[in-house]
């Protein structure tokens, strides 16, 4: 009789322990639920910040983009009007030198004009003569030339009317007391001329 009341008390304690099992396994599910929720929504957030940063980047480039053109577009400007200062600087010292040795061709060509009168003075004349072919060959180089006038049209932007005289071709240049120059396109020096005019 006392080996049968041990066996059915051990039988009770096995039945008691078999359900603990159960209740732990379905806890554990909605754990993990709630643990894949957070990881999505990071990647989420993850893939904006990348978007975000890419238009960023993206606006940069183009805010770059037109700084550097408007910047090449100034040098451009800035070096084409160098050089046009720079050339416009020359030019306007080239005349500046040549209009400050008109006197001395005037007063060669008056030497000249005086020495002819003179007998015996050939050798003179010539050796004038050839100092100034040289230094007006020198000044053509830079464009130099006298300004037409003796028989043209009286023209204003050439000639500086200083006496009128009735004559029968009105408007024509009749005598040309100073000469008129010119380097390329700029007159240095207007003709001093006389003008005929009707009666």
């Amino acid at each position: 009789m006392k080996k049968k009341d041990k066996t059915n008390a051990a039988e009770p304690a096995i039945e008691q322990d078999a359900p603990v099992t159960e209740p732990e396994a379905q806890v554990e599910q909605p754990e993990q639920a709630a643990e894949a929720e957070p990881a999505a929504e990071e990647h989420e957030a993850t893939a904006q910040e990348w978007q975000a940063a890419l238009e960023l980047a993206v606006k940069q480039r183009d805010e770059l983009k037109d700084s550097f053109l408007r910047v090449q577009a100034d040098f451009q400007n800035f070096k084409r009007r160098n050089q046009t200062a720079r050339a416009d600087g020359y030019e306007d010292g080239v005349r500046e030198v040549i209009a400050a040795t008109l006197p001395a061709i005037d007063n060669l060509e008056r030497a000249i004009a005086a020495a002819e009168k003179v007998e015996g003075a050939e050798g003179l004349v010539e050796g004038v003569k050839m100092t100034l072919n040289t230094l007006m060959d020198g000044l053509k180089r830079f464009g130099f030339e006298e300004v037409p006038a003796l028989g043209e049209d009286f023209d204003p932007e050439k000639h500086n009317a200083v006496m009128r005289e009735v004559g029968d071709e009105p408007g024509k240049v009749l005598d040309v007391f100073q000469k008129g120059y010119r380097v390329k396109d700029r007159i240095i020096r207007y003709a001093m001329v006389k003008v005929s005019v009707e009666a």
